[in-house]
């Protein structure tokens, strides 16, 4: 099997957009939110980029999974114990309630995150698996649910060729991951979506949650 994540971070108002790309080609995604964000505002390359108001926007998400990615994107490696299961727990109990649905996947915010890290969220939270933001070797399976690491960036010069090679594979995991907000900051609408036709034009490619990748590859 040969299994292909959508895996974008920090639900900015530029996803929905997005999803209406996403949900053109009939294409599932896994969206990773900060519920402590909604009023937050920062600046990317000058431009101003604005969070969503989650509870405005519940329906979006519908087709489409969405995990954790903490609750105020803090550095994960410079939080005490208690500190990180807040700050995951608070904002799994948000999203749930948002979205009236089980949340049980995380991302990590920016780069950061050891075993000591991952050793605390699966012994402090109800978190089932964890996205990192290191990159894969291969596209080999993941020892376990709390290693998944990313195959690509949507701007990586080589993402057409890493995704041509995966094809290629009889079995494999490919997750591909990035920001919306860079395909308005940088003008790259119509390279996501040339990305997402492509990934549609192989037969073979299933393209999944993590949530359902995860069940595929360790509940098979």
């Amino acid at each position: 099997m040969k299994l292909f994540v959508i895996s974008f971070d920090d639900g900015t108002v530029h996803d929905l957009k997005f999803i209406e790309l996403l949900n053109k080609y009939n294409l599932k995604a896994s969206l990773n939110l900060n519920s402590g964000l909604e009023d937050f505002v920062w600046y990317y390359n000058g431009i101003p980029i604005k969070r969503l108001k989650l509870n405005e926007y519940v329906d979006i998400f519908k087709n489409h999974e969405v995990c954790s990615h903490s609750l105020n994107h803090p550095y994960l490696t410079s939080l005490s114990e208690e500190e990180l299961s807040y700050e995951i727990n608070q904002d799994v109990y948000n999203l749930e309630c948002i979205v009236k649905r089980k949340i049980n996947g995380f991302a990590v915010p920016f780069t950061e995150c050891n075993e000591r890290e991952i050793d605390i969220i699966r012994r402090n939270t109800k978190i089932e698996f964890i996205r990192l933001s290191c990159y894969a070797s291969d596209f080999i399976f993941p020892s376990d649910p709390y290693h998944y690491k990313i195959t690509a960036l949507y701007n990586d010069k080589d993402v057409y060729d890493k995704i041509n090679s995966f094809s290629k594979v009889d079995d494999g995991l490919f997750i591909l991951c990035g920001h919306s907000y860079e395909f308005y900051v940088n003008n790259e609408w119509d390279k996501i979506e040339d990305i997402l036709k492509y990934i549609v034009s192989f037969n073979d490619i299933e393209v999944v949650t993590l949530a359902e990748a995860s069940d595929r590859i360790f509940n098979k």
